[in-house]
Parts: structure tokens; sequence; C-alpha cells
């Protein structure tokens, strides 16, 4: 899941940052200290809810489930689980953090928000929606193409341990055991400044790896449930895909900015015209509606290429290793290791391969 910048620092750094640099926003990371230990402040142990008498049963078998998903990400895939995600947050909103994402109106260039010690990324998490929402409409007002989606978690690359909350849990299995491990993939591995690739390669090790928990388990799925799974998100990014290399070639054409929007309008028409004839042929596509149906623009396009773009190239090293995870790993540290346009060329040419 998409994370808020400021909680891939501890509280004590943000604030002696805050102490010392001139013109630091110090309403913004105030808001986030403040959000961030609210929810710290409330963990319990998963012990102690399994030991309630009042604890639902359906509550109950997600924290197992939780629980044993955490200690295989450990042992077989080599992702840092020793002190992460054994507590537990109750919480009645349906998201942790929203965050808001903004590109110029005739550009698929993200916007970026900076900040010391983890560099650049392309969204800017709020604890308040309000927040972030009005942060959103001021971005609007100067002429960006904004969007405003909640996330269900977020990581503090291992300053914290992370809890389990309310929305996290509120998925199925599947999707869960994908969850936990996306997000213990930032604990492991975070590069400065490359929001893509630290999106990517969580997005592949979290599905893969939840692939590899269920062959482990030996829990029942429909035989052919990860195909079919694959299937309904290749179909998705066919279409995202698409429709950012149609606007692309519009941006670059130079045309006046009436013309630009009128084109603008049409391709992004086409998108949810596609949508709706691929849904009624693979019904199961139906999932992605909200997306289609809400704001489509630039940022939102943006934010899912993030998730997704690099994911082909990670999961041809995977392929390479023969689904050997300390292989996988030793690869993506030579990546790691390159400088920036090397390992981007280099995640091309494996996408291609």
């Amino acid at each position: 899941m998409r994370l808020s910048p400021l909680c891939k620092l501890p509280a004590v750094a943000v604030l002696l940052l805050c102490g010392v640099l001139a013109g630091c926003q110090v309403g913004y990371y105030g808001q986030a200290v403040k959000g961030h230990w609210s929810l710290m402040g409330k963990r319990e142990p998963v012990s102690t809810v399994l030991a309630d008498a009042n604890t639902s049963p359906a509550l109950a078998g997600k924290l197992r489930f939780s629980q044993q998903v955490i200690a295989f990400a450990g042992e077989a895939l080599s992702l840092p689980a020793d002190d992460v995600y054994h507590q537990y947050v109750a919480l009645e909103q349906d998201a942790v953090v929203w965050n808001v994402l903004a590109a110029p109106a005739y550009s698929l260039a993200p916007k970026t928000w900076c900040y010391l010690m983890i560099g650049c990324v392309s969204y800017r998490g709020y604890f308040d929606k309000g927040r972030a929402t009005r942060e959103a409409e001021a971005l609007a007002e100067d002429g960006m193409d904004t969007f405003v989606g909640g996330a269900i978690a977020y990581s503090t690359l291992g300053w914290f341990a992370d809890p389990l909350t309310t929305p996290m849990l509120d998925r199925s299995r599947p999707s869960l055991a994908q969850l936990l491990i996306h997000e213990l993939v930032h604990r492991k591995l975070y590069i400065k400044d490359d929001t893509r690739f630290n999106e990517s390669l969580a997005t592949l090790v979290g599905r893969e790896g939840a692939v590899d928990y269920f062959a482990h388990s030996g829990e029942p799925l429909a035989a052919d449930y990860w195909e079919q799974r694959e299937q309904v998100q290749d179909a998705f990014m066919a279409i995202v895909q698409a429709t950012r290399g149609a606007l692309k070639t519009l941006y670059a054409s130079q045309q006046d900015e009436d013309a630009l929007a009128r084109e603008k309008t049409r391709i992004l028409q086409q998108a949810r015209d596609r949508f709706a004839r691929d849904s009624q042929a693979q019904p199961a596509l139906k999932a992605y509606a909200g997306f289609f149906d809400g704001r489509l623009n630039n940022a939102r396009l943006n934010g899912v290429s993030d998730y997704n773009d690099y994911v082909p190239a990670f999961a041809r090293l995977l392929d390479q290793c023969r689904r050997d995870w300390g292989c996988f790993w030793q690869q993506v540290d030579n990546l790691v290791a390159m400088k920036d346009t090397q390992r981007k060329q280099a995640l091309e040419a494996l996408a291609w391969n």
C-alpha cells in the first residue's frame, strides 16, 4: 500500500528537522506525528485480543491467519517479520491515511514532495481526510490534476512496530496475505526518490509471496484462483497502459490547450467505454468499476503505474531464479547498487525479455 512519507522517519527525527530547517511545514509534520502516535497509542497485543471473550470469531480467525503469514514471510521470503504486526488497532474508518496525488493537466510527470533522509515521493499522506482534500483542492486551483485515495496500511520502514488495523483485516485471506507481505517488503528495502521501484517490487513480492504461502499451508483455493486473479489484473492494466500511451502521445503533440482538453476528454471516455465492454466479457473485471466511475485523470493513472510498471521485470527476475528467494533478493540488491538511469534501463530490459 502507498506509504505516508512522514511515517518513514521516527517522530523525534521529524521534530528535530522541523526545528532546524527554514520554511519547514510544521503544520504538515505536526498532523502526521500526532496521527501516527495516536494510532500507536491504541495498539493491543494480538494475543490479548485473541484472549478476549468479546472478540468475534471472524476477527480472531483473521488475526491468527495474519500471524501465520507473518511467520512464513520471515522464514521463507527473507523478510523482516520479527517485530511487526503483532499488535492490533480497532478502527471504525475505512482507511488509515489519505494520500494526495497530483500531476499537471497535460503531463504524466507526477508532482513530487521531498523530505530529508527519505528523498522525493509522488504522494503526500495525511491522517485527516479533510486536510488531504483541502491540499488537493488547492493544487487543483493551480491547474493540476489531483486525486485523494485512502490507504489501509502504511509502513514506518522498520522504525516502529507497525500494527494491524481493522481496514487491513477487512479483506479476503489471499488479499490479506498479499497486503502483509507487500508491507514487509518496504521494511526490507527502500530506495530514495524511486516510488515506482519501491511499490512495484512490493507488489510483485506480495503477490508471489502469497502464492507461496497458500501452496505451503495447503489452505484450499480454487484450482485456477491465482490464474484468474492475474488475468483480471492484466485486463485492467491493459486499459490503463493504453490510456497512458494515448495521453503521452497527445501531450507531446504541441497542440493548443483547447485541443488538448478536448482530446484528453475523448481518451479518458474511451478508457471508460473499453472498460464497460471488457467487463461484459470478463465479469470479474467489474471489481475495478470504482476506478473508472470516479475521477479519472493523470494523477490517478500515475498512481496505478507506480504500483505496477516494474512488476513484469521483477517477475522475470523471480523466474530466472526459479523462484528461489535468496537468489531473487541478490538480484534485487544488484539493481539497487546501480545508478538511477542504469537501474531503469535494466528493469525495462527485463520487462521486455
